[in-house]
Order: C-alpha cells, then sequence, then structure tokens
C-alpha cells in the first residue's frame, strides 16, 4: 500500500492542474492571445501556476536560485527558498542586467534574474521526455533566455526546452584574488557559469514534475552559450547533471585567463569604482550600485576594435582547472555524446559591427591595425596568406572564422573524439534573416548569430517567427528534428534524415546543414573541411599565440 501511495504522489506531481480558462494578451516571446488553459506544478520548492494551450505549456520566469543581491553579489548562487501558495509562472522575470550595446540596443534587464522558462510540447504527456536546456550567447555580457521562444523548438525536437538567465558581464564573471579568498573552493570569475550548474541541479531535481527525464539531459548553448557548454564539459562541479552537450558557434581558438590575467585586465574597472584595496575590495564592490558597476565596465560588442571578448570564464582552479582542451585530451572531462558546430562566416557579423561603427566599409590598413594589435608579430603572415580575399572585411572575417572556429573547435573535436561520440557540423544559408545587426556595408549572409532562427523557428531580436522560403522552412525542420534525435539518443540520426557519420579520431567527417539550393544537408570529409578552413595552418600559429602568450 506504501509504494502504491508514493506511486499515486508522483503521478499528482507530474501531472498539471487544470486551474482556469482566461483570454489573455501575449508577451514577447509568448503565445498570441487564444484560449489558454491555467495549469499548476509542483516544484521542490513550492507550487507554480503556468499556462497551457493548443502550443504546448509554458511556464515563465521560475525561480532557481537566490537573488544574488547584496552580500550575494559576486558568490555562487544560493540555494531558493520555498514559498507557500502558488507562485505565478505566467509572465517572465527581469533578464540579467547588461549595457547598451551593439548587440543590444538599450540598457535592461535586473541583478534579481536568476530565473528559467519552461516550454512542454503539445505531447507532453505522452512519455518521460528528454530535457535540453538552453544557454543563450551574447558574449557574456548581453542577451536573455527570455529572448527564446521555446515553443517551436521543443515541438520539433519532442522535448522539453528550458532557457536559462545568468548573470552577466561584471556580476557574472569578475575574477579577482580578493573574491577567491573569501570563497571556501578558492573560486572565482565564474558565477555566470555557477548559474547555469545551480540551474542543471534545478532540473535534476523537478525534471520528473514536468514529465521529463532526469537521466536524458541535454545542454545546448550558442556563441558564448557554446563556450559555456565546453566549460561545463570540463567542470567537475558539472558531473551527473547532463547526458549529452551541444556547442554552437564557440570561438573556441581562444584560451581562457587565469585569476592573475583577468584580475590584470581589471585594473581601470576598480580603479573607475574606488576598489583598489584588496583587503576592502569585496565588501566595496558589493556596496556599490548595480548601475555603477555596469557603466565602469566600459562593455563593448565591436570585438575587432576592442581585441575580443570583455568576460569570459576563468581557469581558477575550483571550477575550471585548465583549458578545457587540454583537459579533453586528457580525458578528464565529463564524459557524454557531444555535437559540436559553427556557421561557415561566423566573423561577418563583426565585421558588419566594425564597419557600421567605423562608418564604411573595412581598408586594409583596419586589418592590418586589427590583427596587429590582436596577434602582434604573427600578424602578417596572417593577412599574407588571405591576401587573396575579395575586400579587406571579408579577409578580416575569414581568418577570425579559421582560427577563432573552425581550427578551435576541429582541435576540441579531435580531443573529445578519443573518448565519446562526437558530431561535427558547419552551417550556412547565405539567405538567413538579418539578426541583431543590420549591416550598412557588406552582407551578414550565414555570420554569427544566423543559425538561431532556424533551430528555433524564431528570432530572439525581433521576437516572431521570421518568414522563411520553404526550402528554409524546411532546414528548420531538419536542424530540429537533428538537434531532438539527439537530444533522446545521444545520436542525430533519425528517420527521413541524411546521414550524419559519427566523428571518430581515425575518420572525421562533418555535416553541412544547408538549404537544398546551397547543395543541401550532406556530409563532407574532415580533411575538406580542414582544406577550406586552413587548418594546418593555423594549427601551429594558435599553439604560438596560446601557449607562448603572443596573443595579446
Amino acid at each position: 500500500m506504501g509504494a502504491l501511495l508514493a506511486y499515486l504522489r508522483q503521478m499528482v506531481a507530474f501531472l498539471p492542474i487544470a486551474t482556469s480558462v482566461a483570454l489573455v494578451l501575449a508577451s514577447p516571446g509568448v503565445a498570441d492571445a487564444a484560449d489558454v488553459v491555467g495549469v499548476t506544478y509542483a516544484t521542490d520548492k513550492g507550487a507554480i501556476g503556468c499556462t497551457s494551450n493548443d502550443q504546448g505549456v509554458q511556464c515563465l520566469g521560475v525561480p532557481y536560485a537566490t537573488p544574488p543581491l547584496g552580500a550575494l553579489r559576486f558568490r555562487p548562487p544560493a540555494e531558493e527558498s520555498p514559498w507557500a501558495g502558488v507562485r505565478d509562472a505566467t509572465a517572465f522575470a527581469p533578464a540579467c542586467i547588461q549595457a547598451k550595446t551593439d548587440y543590444v540596443k538599450e540598457q535592461f534587464g535586473s541583478e534579481d534574474c536568476l530565473y528559467l522558462n519552461i516550454f512542454l510540447p503539445k505531447a507532453a504527456l505522452a512519455a518521460p521526455l528528454p530535457v535540453m536546456v538552453w544557454f543563450h550567447g551574447g558574449g557574456f555580457m548581453n542577451g536573455s533566455g527570455n529572448a527564446f521562444d521555446g515553443r517551436y523548438v521543443a515541438q520539433t525536437t519532442g522535448a522539453i526546452v528550458i532557457t536559462v538567465n545568468y548573470r552577466l558581464g561584471p556580476f557574472g564573471w569578475l575574477a579577482l584574488d580578493s573574491l577567491a579568498a573569501e570563497a571556501r573552493d578558492g573560486s572565482t570569475g565564474n558565477y555566470g557559469l555557477l548559474d547555469n550548474i545551480a540551474a542543471l541541479k534545478w532540473v535534476q531535481h523537478n525534471a520528473t514534475t514536468f514529465g521529463g527525464d532526469p537521466g536524458r539531459v541535454t545542454i545546448f548553448g550558442q556563441s558564448a552559450g557554446g563556450e559555456q557548454v565546453f566549460a561545463l564539459l570540463a567542470s567537475s562541479y558539472a558531473k551527473g547533471l547532463f547526458q549529452r552537450a551541444i556547442s554552437m558557434s564557440a570561438p573556441a581558438g581562444l584560451s581562457l585567463p587565469n585569476v592573475a590575467k583577468a584580475q590584470a585586465r581589471r585594473k581601470r574597472f576598480l580603479t573607475e569604482l574606488g576598489c583598489t584595496d584588496p583587503q576592502t575590495q569585496p565588501a566595496c564592490l558589493r556596496a556599490v550600485p548595480g548601475q555603477r558597476l555596469l557603466d565602469a565596465a566600459h562593455e563593448d560588442w565591436d570585438l575587432f576594435q576592442s581585441k575580443g571578448l570583455q568576460w569570459t570564464p576563468t581557469i581558477d582552479g575550483a571550477v575550471l582547472k585548465d583549458q578545457w582542451v587540454s583537459q579533453f585530451k586528457h580525458g578528464d572531462f565529463n564524459r557524454v555524446p557531444v555535437m559540436v558546430g559553427h556557421t561557415r562566416d561566423e566573423a561577418r557579423l563583426f565585421a558588419a559591427i566594425y564597419e557600421n561603427n567605423h562608418g564604411g566599409p573595412m581598408t586594409e590598413a583596419q586589418v592590418k591595425d586589427v590583427t596587429q594589435r590582436s596577434y602582434g608579430l604573427i600578424s602578417g603572415v596572417m593577412r599574407y596568406k588571405y591576401s587573396g580575399a575579395a575586400t579587406p572585411g571579408g579577409q578580416m572575417s575569414q581568418i577570425v572564422v579559421d582560427a577563432l572556429f573552425a581550427t578551435g573547435e576541429n582541435q576540441d573535436r579531435d580531443a573529445l573524439a578519443e573518448y565519446v561520440p562526437v558530431y561535427g557540423y558547419q552551417s550556412c544559408d547565405e539567405k538567413a534573416p538579418e539578426s541583431h545587426v543590420h549591416a550598412l556595408y557588406s552582407s551578414i549572409g550565414c555570420g554569427h548569430d544566423s543559425d538561431l532562427a532556424y533551430l528555433f523557428q524564431w528570432d530572439d531580436f525581433t521576437g516572431r517567427q521570421p518568414e522563411f522560403t520553404t526550402e528554409q522552412h524546411a532546414l528548420a525542420l531538419q536542424i530540429g528534428h537533428y538537434w531532438g534525435n539527439f537530444a533522446a539518443t545521444g545520436n542525430p540520426n533519425g528517420s527521413g534524415l541524411p546521414n550524419w557519420p559519427v566523428d571518430t579520431a581515425e575518420a572525421g567527417s562533418v555535416e553541412l546543414l544547408e538549404p537544398t539550393g546551397m547543395g543541401g544537408v550532406r556530409a563532407i570529409s574532415e580533411d575538406m573541411y580542414r582544406g577550406q578552413h586552413h587548418a594546418q595552418f593555423w594549427t601551429p600559429l594558435l599553439w604560438l599565440a596560446n601557449t607562448l602568450g603572443l596573443q595579446k
């Protein structure tokens, strides 16, 4: 009888309870005005009231940790306290505070931002479903899980989709010896990554409540989110919290700073805030208003001008022990099946931002300036290798794509393939919808972010569905089915899809995800892919730049 009662309690927690019917107006990223049924779920901290309609169930603004305010700023996320009654989960909670940049047009958000959003497909009660946890991009200083409407990707993948807000800019990635000294484990500079780990713990505790399978959790992220997927693979703090991983458009050729290097970059920041004394620094930084912290960071999305990312995870010896590629090579990582890939022309987005800000197409002199400031003595040979590019902007874009995306990710795939199944891809639609940046002087095409509209069937910038052609919509469905199959089984292949070969240490391949007008979805050899991106040229140069510290 006791076992039967326990089973019935589980079923009650699993089944949503219809509570009301109302006509509601949509928020950005929420269902259009329609008849919506209220449903309640019992999480481990308390009940939440969500909405359900013919597109599935949405639970928005669900807390996964205590707001990181006051004394909790620059600390790992603290567990959320239980609440009484039914907490409203029908509207988004605040995104994390972020500055106006070329990537977002207005400052928005709050320090009280550790919330996630849950999207269940219409067939949510059919069986325990795989769970996909999304970590957004934005250069570690912009972006929000709220911007990604998960309804359509949940339906296409057949998975529960969860989007996460994590701390950004200085709030999420400030690394200082003084902060490490007060941490029990000596960690610093990875507060945003620890937020995502806390969200994954929340998923483990609550997946079954929503009909999900805690033994089939896939982490997937793009850009900064893609880098965090690699970091989570490498971090022992994330052990057992996920069973598959998808890294999209991560600039993996960049090396992560250690605490000393990360701290050296913050002299101006600390001086401007008046928090330079290590003895009083943590208290000083926690007393500063959030707006002053944000202003002192002087965040800039012109990555060519600012020499790359201003904020990244930090090798602190605790959350992250080493460069992730080094850990992969030694088998020191969370061993799960992995998908890794990028768009063909990632850096066209960055070139467009630079050109927009400088009032014209990139010049040879500007390419020389950018490469010299970034790579110093080895910059000349880079420019010579790509001197046949049609335009200086194209030359700069190809250099960045090949060095930071293709070659870096290829090294990660090679290292991972010694231990786990790996699936590599490259996506491109030269007529992809424009996202985040309107290019005034050159086409972005299949640049950075161009694949997001296909995966989500949603434009996170405009807040509406993209106007796809029939061919583009077919590609979007193929991508969604690949991602869904991988979430379900650890293998992207399935009925009706072109074969996607596994990447092994002996014989590698890369799947091209392109519309039929460009050749369609198909596999090419690893050698062909490496040749297109000059991997033989870049591998030793990246070693020189990163290992010997030539990269500035």
